[in-house]
């Protein structure tokens, strides 16, 4: 693959990694906030997802990676 191609790759997935970081990161606070209120139920409610999003990272970090040990 032609390094500027692979570049912008490993860029693009490093920065969907950050987004959906963030976004998993957004909603373990809100998650927090709601359990620390006493409200269990809509602390759960915001810590749905989590899960999905944290392999969503797992994969776009991985794909990054298997990218640059390509070269």
């Amino acid at each position: 693959m032609e390094k500027a191609i692979r570049d912008a790759a490993i860029v693009a997935n490093l920065a969907a990694l950050f987004r959906t970081l963030d976004a998993a990161r957004t909603r373990t606070l809100d998650a927090s906030a709601a359990a620390d209120a006493g409200a269990i139920n809509q602390a759960v409610g915001a810590a749905l997802g989590v899960d999905t999003l944290l392999d969503e990272a797992r994969a776009l970090f991985s794909a990054a990676i298997a990218l640059h040990r390509g070269r």
